[in-house]
């Protein structure tokens, strides 16, 4: 039976909520989280729902589509069991490769299992690739050299320097906001993305309109959202080699003209000052 943890839209998952579901029905066997949630913005901490999940006897599968790359990932001290990761995002590749991490307590259960499908069958990639250094399926060869360079300027600039250049980006983000008077999605910038800035549009502007000018007058891509967000929030990405100075300030003096344009009140000069000074 799937069960559906509920929590505050405007903060990351709370452990204590977590650990009550988990005591409350003993049979669940598997958790579920996303480390970045892109629609809000919102970043959960891995290492403490980890710990509340192993200490249940339960697995936690992640996805981190939209944190590796640009936020510490610890597998083993979060204690996941599969994490998921794409290369489209924060690892500057194009999409079309899964990058996968799986614990020895997950393949003691899928051998358990013992599912024998077709592409998704772990056990064949793991008996093939891992094993005898071979794909088991035709696979996209340009995509995977692709990921290989990207990993490679990654660790040459250092992953502790990648993850301060996201971390920088989202204070940068958080102070733009604040120069257009903007409400940032996440109730503090404790919860929220090292990869994506979310906030609200000014009361009385349409969001869509808003994007539209942003795209086709200044040539700047901004985000709606999706679900029960969408028209409400928007969405500055800086992901990978979009985690900059220039990038950042691209995205927000867009923003600015745009929101002028539509009789809103701003500083462009204001806006650029709070982003140039944080990235000093």
């Amino acid at each position: 039976m799937l069960r559906t943890v509920k929590n505050a839209w405007r903060r990351n998952a709370d452990p204590s909520v977590i650990d009550r579901e988990l005591e409350k029905h003993r049979d669940i066997e598997v958790v579920t989280l996303v480390h970045c949630d892109t629609p809000s913005g919102i970043l959960n901490n891995l290492v403490e729902v980890g710990k509340v999940v192993r200490d249940h006897g339960s697995l936690l599968i992640v996805d981190a589509v939209s944190s590796i790359g640009g936020v510490p990932v610890d597998f083993d001290k979060a204690e996941v069991d599969i994490l998921i990761g794409g290369s489209q995002k924060a690892l500057n590749t194009p999409p079309g490769l899964t990058i996968m991490a799986i614990s020895e307590r997950a393949w003691d259960r899928i051998e358990k299992i013992n599912y024998r499908g077709f592409y998704l069958d772990l056990k064949t990639w793991r008996d093939m690739l891992d094993n005898r250094g071979i794909f088991p399926y035709t696979m996209c060869d340009v995509l995977i050299y692709a990921l290989n360079e990207s990993i490679k300027m990654i660790m040459e600039e250092g992953l502790e320097n990648v993850h301060r250049r996201h971390l920088l980006a989202m204070k940068a983000s958080w102070r733009a906001l604040e120069a257009l008077n903007l409400n940032p999605y996440p109730s503090s910038m404790n919860y929220s993305s090292p990869t994506v800035t979310a906030f609200e549009p000014p009361k009385g502007i349409n969001s869509e309109e808003l994007r539209k000018i942003i795209w086709e007058k200044y040539g700047v891509m901004i985000a709606g959202s999706w679900g029960r967000l969408m028209g409400k929030v928007l969405r500055v990405g800086h992901m990978g080699v979009q985690a900059s100075r220039t990038h950042v300030l691209s995205a927000f003096t867009a923003l600015a003209r745009a929101l002028r344009d539509l009789d809103y009140s701003v500083n462009i000069g204001k806006v650029a000052e709070a982003i140039e000074e944080e990235f000093k």
